[in-house]
């Protein structure tokens, strides 16, 4: 067989080019440290790097927003702890409005003194997180949670709703949460259960509630609307007489009628305790024949609603016809502070369970993030000292081949003859 001198170049050339295609390539390959450069090289090495990289670009996301979450639920927490140290200090304040030797210039002060709490609270309800967000907007969180109506009402303008955001795989925590059951319809009272007085009272008597001495037979009379009504009234001996009947509607109302049955009666004995329905409600001073409480069982309040019943009271100026009322209107304000506080913690122990969540779920993306980037590097990176190696080889075999080439291509016959 022969070969044309023309087939043994284009041979050559062809092996020279496949040399230098060689060597640009580990070149590259030596500038990058990668040696899947083309994803026709590795098809599946190809698909294991866009595995890989999506999953470290999705980490990379996830921890954004984790940092996001943290500082806006940081907020909420700081927010909370100022709104618990706030009720604390009422609390005092609304000791103070009980004392009937407190001068009006006094007690003017701590008019101003609530008035100022209360726009303080209203502040700390609207507080934004780092994005700019309300955190007790609920899912409309652009918009501004609590506004104050010239009356001096208190609304809110957001939903019941929480927003979320995701940190994890398949992993949420709340970004914003509602203030409707944080800063507005809480229970009142103890766990719900109010005792107001009839504005008609004329005994110095007052009640407040003593607990709860069946959660089963509270829950009940929740679901019914049941409420309660303890009237005194005079014994044929002149001893004063006590007797709780049950009913619907709101107590007080019109729409309210004791006239589901009688739950409780007997004697009253000045200072005891009446328990009725899983209620302990205790009777202070001495009521006189005739007068009545009110007792609902699943009412709610608000912070601010509390905070003006306070201002009300202080506006009170004490004296011997109102000493009963003003009490009790106190000792409704002392209650509800309380539950506005244990609001406010339930809320902050949330807002501290979401962060200690994100710590510890930013721990474990940090750690898949280092896992996955090992294993991209172990399909992606290159053996440096062996692709070097393999340049040095492939630069040789290139120069040879160059050297070659230009020597076959300058033989001639014409050289041999002239010999």
């Amino acid at each position: 067989m022969q070969i044309s001198t023309s087939e043994f170049l284009l041979g050559s050339l062809n092996d020279m080019l496949n040399q230098q295609q060689k060597a640009n390539t580990l070149n590259t390959e030596i500038a990058t440290g990668q040696t899947l450069l083309d994803a026709s090289d590795d098809p599946a090495g190809a698909a294991k790097v866009l595995n890989a990289a999506n999953l470290i670009s999705q980490y990379k996301y996830d921890q954004s927003n984790a940092q996001a979450a943290t500082q806006s639920l940081q907020n909420g927490v700081a927010a909370l702890q100022q709104v618990t140290n706030l009720l604390t200090s009422l609390q005092q304040t609304a000791l103070q409005a009980a004392d009937t030797t407190t001068t009006t210039t006094y007690r003017q002060s701590l008019v101003q003194t609530a008035q100022g709490a209360l726009a303080q609270l209203v502040q700390l309800a609207n507080v934004q997180g780092a994005n700019g967000q309300y955190l007790f907007s609920g899912t409309n969180a652009g918009v501004v949670p609590y506004s104050m109506l010239p009356n001096g009402q208190v609304v809110f303008n957001g939903d019941a709703g929480t927003n979320e955001i995701q940190i994890g795989p398949s992993l949420s925590v709340p970004s914003s949460m509602s203030g409707s059951g944080i800063f507005t319809n809480i229970p009142a009272g103890v766990d719900g259960v109010t005792v107001s007085a009839d504005t008609s009272n004329s005994g110095d008597g007052y009640a407040v509630v003593g607990g709860i001495t069946n959660i089963s037979q509270l829950a009940s009379a929740r679901l019914a609307g049941t409420q309660y009504e303890i009237s005194f009234a005079t014994a044929p001996g002149g001893s004063l007489t006590y007797t709780v009947a049950s009913g619907t509607g709101a107590p007080g109302s019109s729409g309210f009628t004791a006239s589901s049955g009688i739950v409780s009666s007997g004697a009253f004995n000045g200072g005891s305790d009446l328990t009725f329905s899983g209620i302990d409600v205790r009777i202070s001073g001495s009521p006189s024949a005739g007068d009545s409480f009110d007792v609902q069982a699943g009412a709610t309040t608000s912070m601010f609603q509390t905070i003006q019943d306070l201002i009300s009271a202080l506006q009170t100026t004490p004296n011997t016809g109102n000493n009963a009322q003003l009490q009790q209107q106190v000792e409704n304000v002392i209650a509800n502070l309380t539950g506005a506080q244990t609001s406010a913690l339930s809320a902050q122990a949330s807002y501290g369970s979401s962060l200690q969540e994100i710590q510890s779920v930013q721990s474990q993306v940090t750690s898949l993030t280092t896992t996955t980037q090992a294993q991209l590097a172990n399909v992606q990176s290159a053996n440096l000292p062996q692709v070097m190696a393999n340049y040095s080889e492939s630069i040789t075999a290139l120069q040879a081949s160059e050297e070659a080439f230009a020597k076959v291509q300058g033989l001639s016959l014409f050289d041999y003859i002239q010999q």
